[in-house]
């Protein structure tokens, strides 16, 4: 009755579970890898709750690329940093997951691959699958610092695969990609025509 892509594996992770451990023990945890802004302790200052007593933030008006004002800060943000993104081509999610989902939907056909890394945000597998995409990883490797496993990420590209996630910070190592990785990602990315997710 309902449809397949709904069926993922519920297990914790071996993060959440030593996580999990360690606060059952009592132990005092500063977990990183927190990305709920109003789970992880932040004292908001008043002046930026004023914000929502505004006339205009009460009124209904939608815009379903997001606010016309803020897509605009966006892109002036970029333009002081030399990077030329016009307003009306910016499009506002309300979270990094339902960015994930548009990109899949734009960029893949069902059946259609993108590769994640290994460690890393463990809801590739659950987005994709709504979108009846497959995920394959590639592994990010320890020694001396995190970084991309390359005869493994080339070995995973197939037919199929439409698109490389980078996550930059990733989560939940926090490490970042090198420069002559996001280099060699974009040569790739260009000489394979698969869309680099960053």
């Amino acid at each position: 009755m309902f449809s397949t892509r709904f069926r993922w594996d519920l297990k914790p992770n071996r993060i959440t579970l030593a996580l999990v451990e360690k606060r059952r023990g009592g132990v005092p945890v500063l977990d990183l890898t927190e990305s709920n802004p109003t789970r992880a302790g932040l004292v908001y200052p008043s002046e930026i709750l004023q914000f929502f007593a505004e006339e205009r933030i009460l009124r209904y008006d939608p815009a379903p690329a997001g606010m016309t004002e803020a897509r605009e800060a966006v892109a002036r943000y970029y333009a002081k940093r030399g990077i030329r993104a016009e307003a009306e081509r910016i499009l506002l999610t309300a979270s990094t997951s339902e960015a994930y989902g548009y990109l899949f939907k734009l960029l893949t056909d069902p059946g259609d691959e993108v590769l994640v890394p290994r460690p890393s945000y463990p809801l590739f597998e659950f987005l994709a699958g709504m979108e009846s995409v497959v995920v394959r990883s590639y592994p990010l490797i320890y020694y001396d610092g995190w970084s991309i496993d390359w005869e493994r990420l080339l070995g995973e590209i197939t037919p199929r695969t439409r698109a490389i996630v980078v996550v930059n910070p990733n989560n939940p190592t926090g490490s970042f990609l090198r420069v002559e990785e996001r280099e060699r990602l974009a040569r790739l990315s260009s000489e394979r025509q698969i869309a680099l997710i960053s």
